[in-house]
């Protein structure tokens, strides 16, 4: 018994550690503080986290909005492209929910575009690649957790023309607030995700998002 109850405790001051790190070392990657001053984007592409229990974006979709909204404002993105959140037994979608909030918070429609096809981290991307590539985009900012900018860094491929940048919200002063408990559930989340994309056939993978996400 004891030996077992010494290996729990290493297991967790490992993943503790690690943990630790890489919460300190993908929000300083990221850091949307790292964009030089006067650098400007022809569009942000808006990551939709999830739906909370009353079938609103949750919080997290929520930081990732208004960080767009600000940096919009400020001028320094000139387009929102909002991508993911579909569900097939809804009559809507999460990006659908998030233009919304945007055009509430002053963004003009104008200047907003809706994914209205994908539900995974892969095909989020892949609607967000037609937009961009339809409006003749060159220089876009990536905008989501740290840890799923992670996942997206090494999930991208070459994009021809296109720069990417990749940005995140400062944690400490994010709307609405990120605890520690949040942050940990981020990361459990993503790494757990980002392993399974790398083990499981293209198809099995894919097989599940469409039973887990209907």
């Amino acid at each position: 018994m004891k030996k077992i109850l010494l290996l729990f405790f290493c297991f967790f001051v490992v993943y503790l550690l690690c943990f630790l790190f890489l919460d300190y070392y993908f929000n300083k990657q990221y850091s949307i503080n790292n964009i030089p001053l006067g650098e400007t984007f022809d569009a942000a592409v808006v990551f939709y986290d999830s739906f909370d229990t009353s079938g609103n974006p949750d919080k997290e979709s929520m930081r990732r909005l208004s960080l767009a909204v600000d940096l919009y404002h400020k001028g320094i993105i000139k387009s929102l492209i909002f991508v993911g959140g579909w569900r097939p037994s809804k009559k809507f979608t999460g990006s659908q929910l998030l233009a919304q909030e945007a055009i509430a918070h002053g963004v003009n429609p104008a200047h907003i575009f809706i994914d209205n096809r994908s539900r995974d981290t892969i095909h989020n991307w892949n609607e967000a690649k037609k937009i961009i590539a339809k409006n003749r985009f060159t220089r876009i900012l990536l905008i989501s957790s740290p840890f799923h900018l992670f996942r997206l860094k090494h999930l991208i491929a070459n994009n021809n023309d296109v720069k990417i940048f990749y940005g995140t919200y400062n944690k400490t002063n994010t709307f609405p607030h990120k605890s520690f408990w949040d942050n940990v559930i981020d990361y459990n989340y993503h790494m757990i995700s980002f392993v399974t994309y790398l083990l499981l056939p293209s198809e099995w993978y894919q097989f599940f998002i469409e039973k887990i996400r209907k």
